[in-house]
């Protein structure tokens, strides 16, 4: 084998390892884009779900009020009552 033979299989092989290389360097920023658009997907659910946490909260504040301003009401009529029916016996 010549000199310019041994110099071309030399070659040849540092052209497949930089192929290689390149083939390893593209597989890893895909990977890393995807793994910044799956963080970024996270994000976005993290802040609806956030959102939804709040509308869910300030529903249940709103029904907890209405339940207190309810059994005031009712406080009233049973009180209401009690008196027609004091009145009535008395």
């Amino acid at each position: 084998m010549s000199e310019l033979d041994a110099a071309l299989k030399r070659l040849d092989a540092a052209l497949d390892a930089a192929e290689a290389a390149v083939g390893r360097a593209l597989d890893a920023a895909d990977a890393a884009r995807a793994r910044e658009e799956e963080l970024g997907a996270f994000a976005d659910d993290r802040l609806r779900l956030a959102e939804l946490l709040d509308q869910a909260a300030q529903r249940a504040e709103a029904a907890e009020e209405g339940d207190r301003e309810l059994a005031t009401r009712i406080d009233a009529a049973i009180e209401a009552v009690r008196a027609a029916l004091a009145e009535t016996e008395g």
